[in-house]
């Protein structure tokens, strides 16, 4: 796990030197656009959506040859004004708490973080995709260009919009009312993320780390 962190410490003093892009076009290449219109967030299919609901997986965190195994536990919360919250804490398989997170509609609290996790960088990355993992970069209702499958338009929807976390495009699967891709743009940071029944994989193509997550 040292090894690890340190190499992850010396990605962050390169950032600075690499390009920035945008999100692949690819991902509504069989897609056709429909009309810009305001969207309800359930449209995108969030991994929680009720207070209480909870889910956990196996997380592997790569960069390179290393790695680091664990467990995220996230679980919706409900304060007292009806607020919603997500609280996501990640436990090493010895049993360490690596991060403590909760994320609402509007900010992202760190409760606890391991001492060689806690640089400003890594928690941004972490931010990014966790504020982007459980849908809480988009608003409520938002605003977005609508896409539909040009030969099955019943199957599969997408949206185009600036959430928080960067301009951003999402794949969704209507008939298994899941989501099925993300890209979120920012440069350095962009991040891919696909779906499939038991796995969710979150890639940093021009960073070479991975988080994968598994049921």
């Amino acid at each position: 796990m040292r090894k690890l962190i340190i190499k992850l410490l010396s990605l962050m003093f390169c950032l600075n030197i690499l390009t920035f892009s945008g999100c692949s076009d690819k991902t509504f290449s069989a897609m056709e656009q429909g009309k810009c219109g305001k969207y309800d967030r359930t449209e995108l299919y969030p991994l929680l959506n009720e207070d209480g609901d909870n889910v956990m997986f196996n997380m592997n965190l790569s960069y390179k040859d290393l790695s680091m195994d664990g467990f995220l536990v996230a679980t919706m919360e409900k304060n007292e004004n009806g607020e919603e919250s997500v609280r996501a804490v990640c436990t090493a398989f010895m049993g360490m708490t690596l991060f403590d997170f909760t994320i609402t509609d509007k900010d992202f609290v760190v409760n606890s973080c391991m001492e060689q996790l806690d640089n400003k960088m890594i928690v941004r990355i972490l931010r990014k995709d966790l504020v982007t993992l459980f849908t809480k970069n988009v608003q409520s209702n938002f605003k977005a260009k609508k896409y539909s499958h040009k030969d099955f338009p019943g199957t599969k929807s997408g949206f185009k919009m600036r959430t928080s976390t960067g301009k951003t495009k999402y794949v969704v699967n209507k008939e298994k009312k899941m989501p099925e891709h993300t890209c979120v743009s920012g440069g350095i940071l962009r991040a891919e993320f696909n779906y499939d029944d038991e796995n969710i994989v979150i890639s940093h193509p021009k960073l070479g780390l991975k988080l994968s997550l598994t049921k």
